[in-house]
């Protein structure tokens, strides 16, 4: 009976590893092929319960880069929790700022996970070039819906933070119409960033605060007892 059972563990082993290394090869596959229907059939990759299958397929998305982005946009709407997550993850790795207006409304999603990888996208975009995208956004928002969105990122990153909020009362690149070319490398914003970097520069240093006087000290006087003048035993 023993012998059996190590048997039986032996061919489920051996169909596991297959089966993991036909995905490899599915997937790698779809990624060389680069049309359409590959793209697609990653999507269904993205869809598929299986952890491992994901995996690969998000891999193969950020390989793709920017030709395979656009795909992903539907999925933060309309996708399984863990394929959402997944697009979201993917979408900021690869500082896909048309995709800031869908993260923006996946953080409010009731999945804590899915709301946790929206974040951590922004936050990606708008460390890489992004910032200004996402303050465009934001500057649309409902001012309760904006005030908690920027909380959420401070949290995060304050500088990052704080440069969207200056970036959010320049009216010149809030009336930007349009946002899709809007990202930090647009004239408009680094001409302000510039304005911004030089101010800091030439500004004088802000006054020193006085330093405490010391305390005054609690030692005798040099020649005098401290028990002197005192009563005698």
């Amino acid at each position: 009976m023993s012998d059996e059972k190590h048997g039986q563990g032996n061919t489920y082993d051996a169909l596991n590893a297959r089966s993991l290394a036909a995905k490899r090869e599915y997937v790698h596959g779809l990624e060389q092929r680069r049309d359409p229907e590959a793209i697609s059939l990653l999507v269904e990759c993205l869809c598929d319960e299986s952890w491992y299958l994901r995996q690969l397929a998000e891999q193969a998305f950020l390989q793709l880069g920017e030709e395979g982005a656009p795909v992903l946009l539907p999925l933060l709407k309309y996708g399984l929790w863990f394929t959402r997550a997944s697009a979201a993850g993917i979408l900021g790795r690869l500082g896909h700022t048309p995709a800031v207006p869908g993260l923006l409304a996946l953080t409010e999603d009731k999945n804590r996970s899915v709301a946790e990888a929206a974040r951590d996208a922004l936050l990606a975009i708008g460390r890489s070039s992004g910032a200004v995208r996402i303050a465009h956004v934001l500057h649309r928002l409902p001012p309760d819906g904006r005030r908690r969105r920027l909380d959420e990122l401070a949290a995060r990153d304050a500088a990052l933070a704080e440069r969207i909020q200056r970036l959010m009362t320049n009216e010149e690149i809030m009336a930007v119409e349009d946002a899709e070319s809007l990202t930090d490398d647009h004239p408009v914003v680094r001409a302000s960033e510039d304005g911004f970097e030089w101010e800091v520069l030439t500004s004088p240093p802000p006054p020193r605060p006085p330093e405490p006087s010391s305390p005054p000290s609690q030692d005798p006087p040099p020649g005098r007892r401290e028990d002197e003048g005192g009563p005698t035993a």
